[in-house]
């Protein structure tokens, strides 16, 4: 809180004598894009970027899966931009209780609002809401440690069998972390809450369901080579799952 009145108080007083003040709410990939291009197309613009969290970076830290350090490099960049002489990052500052929107938009020439969904919609589906069913999201965030997913305490021990709904990169990511031998994820940045509750894990077999067939899965190639590359790990896929219809062809060469 005290970060949030000291950015305000020097906010308050500084908009008349810059050109341009541009106020990014939301630290990850797009905040930082909006960021980096706006400071290189505007010599005298003054970027702040403000987050709810201490720490920025958004879904590279808290989406990317702990086994894909590959991924988090744009990190780097993301923290030139930051230490930039006309960027500053503001953590805890929350967009309706630090500060409203309609102040944003006295004390800054733009207001861009860059961050993403923090809550799951509803299927309306019988069984949703049960013990033991979680969204994809706060998993993820689990075992990335992000502050609203370390109690989340997924039961991995009464049950030897996991489903998950959906078969895009997510889904894969999961099913990977829910598998991968523990040795393995113990040289990621993965939580330590979260290695230990795998490490105890009783998931052996996880099913992965889809409405629709292989032609429309989401998944990239990359994922899908992450997982058949499991070892000691056996892959299932019913062959008659892999029949392609005319459906399916038009839906391929449509898109």
């Amino acid at each position: 809180m005290y970060k949030a009145r000291a950015w305000l108080s020097r906010s308050f007083t500084a908009l008349s004598s810059n050109p341009l003040r541009v106020c990014v709410v939301g630290s990850g990939p797009a905040g930082f894009y909006t960021a980096e291009k706006t400071l290189k197309a505007h010599q005298e613009a003054q970027v702040d970027i403000i987050d709810r969290l201490p720490t920025p970076f958004g879904l590279v830290r808290s989406g990317v899966a702990p086994d894909h350090p590959e991924t988090k490099i744009v990190i780097n960049q993301f923290s030139r931009v930051v230490q930039h002489e006309r960027c500053s990052f503001f953590g805890n500052v929350t967009l309706g209780s630090s500060v409203s929107l309609s102040e944003l938009r006295q004390l800054y020439h733009v207001v861009v609002l860059a961050y993403g969904a923090e809550s799951d919609r509803a299927l309306g589906i019988p069984g949703e809401d049960l013990i033991g069913v979680h969204s994809a999201r706060e998993f993820v965030w689990w075992y990335n440690g992000h502050p609203d997913g370390k109690n989340l305490s997924p039961d991995l021990k009464s049950t030897d069998t996991a489903v998950i709904l959906g078969q895009g990169n997510v889904a894969l990511d999961v099913a990977r972390i829910l598998l991968r031998p523990t040795e393995e994820l113990a040289t990621t940045d993965i939580a330590s809450y979260a290695w230990t509750a795998l490490e105890g894990s009783s998931i052996r077999k996880v099913y992965l369901v889809g409405r629709r067939g292989p032609v429309q899965a989401a998944c990239t190639a990359k994922e899908l080579r992450e997982i058949l590359g499991i070892k000691n790990l056996y892959v299932h896929i019913r062959e008659d799952d892999l029949i392609k219809s005319p459906t399916d062809e038009t839906m391929f060469t449509s898109s």
